[in-house]
């Protein structure tokens, strides 16, 4: 009889192998699980002679902008996130997915660790060092955020790596650090997977900073729980949410929170019967509005059964600190994001024209912290088509709780595509908004970063770029063995945040580095952030 070690990694290869076929064909609204999951794997036959310093500090600068990776100039960095201490300005933590590799002749094999970026000067230097990833060998998906008792929390997406690299199951963790960002403590397990067939993924969390908040210095985070038939046929992916009053050190059960609304999510997609749960979701963010509510956002596929899943966002709030959740409100309309509607790269996954880096749809929900309206940004190609995308940034805004939504507002119209989108609300209630941007080449391949500035009272819309050196996917060392130098990966979002004086900190993956390591050249991705008055 097959032991069950290997049985179980034998399933985990069936469901990584199901999802990357389930993801071609189009199915349940385009599932993305961690990118980290993917680059491991493309990197298994890799390695370097070069080595990884697990604490530095970087200063290098590009004009206005700033490298903020020294742990690795060769090996990529990409998925930022990004926050400001609401008590210091000049504060500030970053986070990222670095990979490792083992050195040239070396066994072993590539490792996605969660690389943080700590600054006290306002962003012009970056103390660089590594969150530890408790008993897996693999973290991804970096999310951070500030109390106002100065502790810095850290969150990830941790899992192991079974036959041929595929990836295991999975955990949701958290590691504080009381010391402003300088070291990380060993992380507290939140939610982690019992079997093979489930992953847990895509988590984001935010901490209540607010001084009107009965739950002040709160601590949330959601996450999308995927989950699959022993076989490997896609079931649902709801989202769940759990809270610490302790500083991170004890979090509640984990709760479903995407709740029910079958005036909204019609339909199911999968093998499990429809009941009206709004559970085919992915790419939740959470925020917290100053008198403490808490609200979260997510896409979802089951607005529309006409086999193209295209996604709608969701929003569902809290007023009692996690207890209890409102049914989900539509704060989008029908993205055309869908089956159709992007081209399809050489593993199956959607991407953009002239290219083969993963691309998804999503952005994040912000709120004003004074007045708490409410913003919910995307990229979709209703401008496009599969053969030509011309992608664009999206915006709705609320002004009642989340109770109605506005019709979306285009906040890139440029030519071109312009993709993965943050959104950060200044105090003066201006809404900043950063995404990658190819309007700068003419032959729509390589990217730059735009922050637009949207007025709250008149929505008009001042756009600047603000990289420095545009980036080429296209002609990258990583990720592209297979497909002629066209990196396959990306991460899956970009960082913004706002301080306190209206200054903007855009923290994104950077490729205008070309690095040569055993003999092929191309362009690394590395860590970039830039102060933006």
């Amino acid at each position: 009889m097959m032991n069950q070690s290997r049985r179980i990694l034998l399933l985990g290869a069936m469901i990584t192998a199901a999802t990357l076929s389930m993801y071609a064909q189009g199915q349940s609204g385009a599932t993305h699980l961690s990118s980290a999951r993917d680059q491991a794997t493309a990197l298994q036959k890799e390695s370097i002679g070069g080595p990884f310093t697990s604490v530095c500090t970087s200063s290098v600068a590009f004009s206005s902008n700033v490298m903020a990776n020294c742990d690795s100039t060769i090996l990529p960095h990409n998925e930022t996130a990004i926050i400001v201490d609401p008590k210091s300005s000049n504060h500030l933590v970053g986070g990222s997915n670095d990979v490792e590799l083992p050195p040239s002749g070396s066994s072993g094999s590539a490792k996605s660790v969660a690389g943080y970026y700590t600054s006290f000067d306002g962003g012009k230097s970056w103390l660089n060092g590594q969150v530890p990833s408790g008993s897996f060998t693999q973290t991804s998906d970096p999310t951070v955020g500030f109390d106002t008792l100065g502790n810095v929390y850290y969150g990830v997406v941790a899992f192991d790596l079974g036959i041929g690299g595929l990836s295991l199951g999975g955990a949701i963790q958290v590691s504080r650090s009381t010391d402003g960002g300088k070291t990380f403590s060993v992380p507290v397990v939140i939610d982690q997977s019992t079997s093979p067939a489930v992953f847990e993924d895509k988590e984001y969390l935010t901490v209540d900073t607010n001084s009107g908040s009965p739950f002040r210095n709160s601590v949330y985070i959601t996450w999308t729980r995927f989950a699959f038939t022993q076989f490997g046929a896609y079931l649902q992916s709801p989202i769940f949410f759990s809270a610490s009053r302790d500083g991170g050190q004890t979090w509640s059960a984990p709760l479903e929170i995407s709740g029910n609304n079958p005036a909204l999510c019609t339909f199911s997609s999968t093998l499990l019967a429809y009941d009206g749960r709004c559970r085919e979701d992915q790419f939740s963010t959470p925020v917290v509005a100053p008198d403490g509510t808490i609200y979260v956002a997510f896409e979802n596929g089951q607005a529309i059964n006409d086999g193209q899943f295209r996604d709608q966002y969701l929003v569902v709030k809290s007023s009692d600190g996690g207890a209890t959740w409102s049914t989900p409100v539509r704060a989008s309309d029908i993205l055309q994001d869908g089956v159709n509607d992007y081209p399809i790269n050489v593993v199956g996954r959607q991407t953009l024209s002239n290219s083969q880096f993963r691309v998804n749809s999503a952005g994040n929900l912000a709120v004003d912290p004074t007045s708490g309206a409410l913003y919910v940004t995307w990229s979709d190609n209703r401008a496009g088509t599969a053969s030509s995308t011309n992608t664009n940034v999206f915006m709705t805004v609320s002004n009642d709780g989340g109770n109605t939504w506005s019709r979306p507002i285009a906040v890139s119209k440029a030519r071109n595509d312009q993709f993965y989108p943050w959104t950060a609300v200044a105090p003066n209630g201006t809404v900043n908004v950063v995404y990658m941007d190819r309007s700068y080449d003419p032959a729509n391949s390589k990217y730059g970063i735009t922050l637009a500035r949207v007025s709250p009272s008149t929505f008009s819309i001042v756009s600047q770029r603000v990289d420095t050196g545009l980036s080429d996917p296209n002609h990258s060392r990583w990720f592209s063995a297979s497909t002629n130098g066209e990196t396959l990966f990306l991460g899956d979002y970009n960082g913004l945040a706002v301080d306190a004086n209206g200054v903007a900190h855009p923290m994104w993956t950077d490729m205008r580095r070309i690095v040569t390591v055993l003999g092929t050249s191309g362009t690394t991705e590395d860590i970039f952030s830039a102060a933006i008055p």
